[in-house]
């Protein structure tokens, strides 16, 4: 029995959403199911754009969508911040799959998502599977609003991972050849551990 079905008059609440300032570079605020940067809402924000974008945090769009943007600026604080609409959205057994209209940097990893348009009333933590414009997929576990639809917003707080190039390149002259598996990477010099 869930609390909504003990307490029935909990269902009108509209809960506010906090934002950890380790996972989001800018100031985030939220009134109602719309979310803030500085004075821009962002629901209007992404309906100006055929996009995503990154936002500063101002909440000026730093980039009219993320193809534009220059990879090497990606990771200034200023772009770690991407507004983009849900093109499709799939909820199963606790997991959502969830197609955006943006490419993200794929250099980025997702650090936490915020649905706007969409109460919190019902969410539940679960995984969320981002889908870009690419094809690509990163998977976060996030706060899931029980109403999360196609055609709302999504932002989405991205963080810089190591250049996969480069990362495999240490492994391999860490640890051999054979390192660049992931298996690999749990021998120890006296064997498997």
């Amino acid at each position: 029995m869930s609390l909504f079905e003990l307490l029935p008059s909990l269902k009108g609440v509209l809960v506010s959403r906090s934002f950890d300032p380790a996972l989001w570079p800018v100031v985030i605020h939220s009134s109602g199911t719309d979310l803030f940067i500085g004075g821009t809402a962002l629901r209007a924000e992404s309906l100006r754009h055929t996009t995503g974008f990154f936002i500063d945090a101002a909440g000026e769009p730093r980039c009219p969508t993320t193809d534009e943007c220059h990879p090497a600026s990606l990771m200034d604080s200023a772009r770690r911040v991407l507004v983009t609409r849900i093109i499709a959205a799939h909820v199963t057994g606790g997991r959502a799959l969830v197609r955006v209209d943006a490419a993200l940097p794929q250099t980025t990893a997702i650090a936490d998502v915020a649905f706007v348009g969409v109460g919190l009333t019902g969410a539940a933590m679960a995984d969320i599977t981002v889908v870009d414009t690419t094809g690509h997929r990163r998977t976060v576990h996030a706060e899931l609003p029980a109403g999360a639809i196609a055609t709302a917003t999504l932002v989405i707080a991205l963080r810089p991972v190591a250049d996969r190039a480069v990362a495999d390149q240490a492994v391999v002259g860490t640890h051999g050849p054979r390192a660049a598996s992931p298996s690999s990477c749990m021998e120890s010099p006296g064997g498997r551990r």
